[in-house]
Parts: C-alpha cells; sequence; structure tokens
C-alpha cells in the first residue's frame, strides 16, 4: 500500500518535470551564459524574449529547424572586446538529451588583446542532458560511459 500510495505522490512532480523539459523543444532562441566552443561540458539557457527588437546583446545561442545552430556573441558597442561564435549541429536524442556538434569557431575583434580564431575543426561534442533550472535550463555534457 506504501508503494501505491508513493507512487500516486511522485507520479505528478514526475510528469511536471517532463512537461517542464519539452517546453525546451517549443523556443529556438536562447540567451546564453558562454558561446559554444569546443570545450563547453555545461551551459545555461534562458528565453530569449525580446528576439522581435532585433537587440539582443551578450550570448546567444539559434537552434534552427534544419538542425543546425548559431552561437555568438553580440555587444552594442564594437571596441568592447572580443566577439567568439560558433555554427555546428544539433540532434534531438529524446526531451531529455541532446547531441551538439561544432562544425566551427570564430573570434574576432578591434581590441588587441583579441586573439583572432578562424578553427574550421569539426568537432564532435556529445550528448547533453537536459536539466530544468529557475529560469531557463541547464545543458550538462554526459560522460561516454552514461
Amino acid at each position: 500500500m506504501k508503494k501505491i500510495f508513493l507512487a500516486l505522490f511522485l507520479l505528478p512532480i514526475i510528469c511536471f518535470a517532463q512537461d517542464h523539459v519539452s517546453e525546451f523543444w517549443k523556443i529556438d532562441k536562447w540567451h546564453t551564459d558562454k558561446v559554444i566552443n569546443a570545450q563547453s561540458t555545461e551551459f545555461y539557457l534562458t528565453h530569449l524574449e525580446d528576439w522581435e527588437k532585433n537587440t539582443i546583446y551578450g550570448n546567444s545561442i539559434i537552434f534552427q529547424k534544419d538542425g543546425t545552430f548559431v552561437s555568438k556573441y553580440k555587444s552594442d558597442c564594437g571596441f568592447e572586446g572580443c566577439f567568439p561564435s560558433s555554427k555546428g549541429i544539433f540532434k534531438r536524442i529524446d526531451d531529455n538529451h541532446i547531441h551538439l556538434g561544432i562544425d566551427w569557431f570564430k573570434q574576432h575583434g578591434l581590441r588587441r588583446d583579441c586573439t583572432k580564431i578562424d578553427d574550421h575543426t569539426q568537432r564532435d561534442l556529445g550528448i547533453f542532458k537536459i536539466e530544468p533550472v529557475p529560469n531557463g535550463y541547464k545543458l550538462i555534457k554526459l560522460k561516454h560511459n552514461q
């Protein structure tokens, strides 16, 4: 009887968590805490609400319908520093997992301390778990044996 009660008690919590993760797949434009690169093992995504105003500053990622993504940093001032960007592919594994790969990573800027990068090495970043967090999601790279 206790097991049945426990199962009935936890079912709505589990279902809510699944619904929350499935919301991830309905949104394609996100603010991120960093530009996706070959060393990315985890990053945070929050919903990009002001997309229509075309004033997206900071780090962002756009998941496109053709299975590609673009991740970049944009500033309202061109002299602010370095401007990294990357383009790659993604594949939905299931509601809770996404597979990412990078086709290229670039960085440019007008400041002397900004190292110019133009790397077209394709890299498989692996599978990331999509974990709901307050105000968005955290993508966490899984180890190879998971």
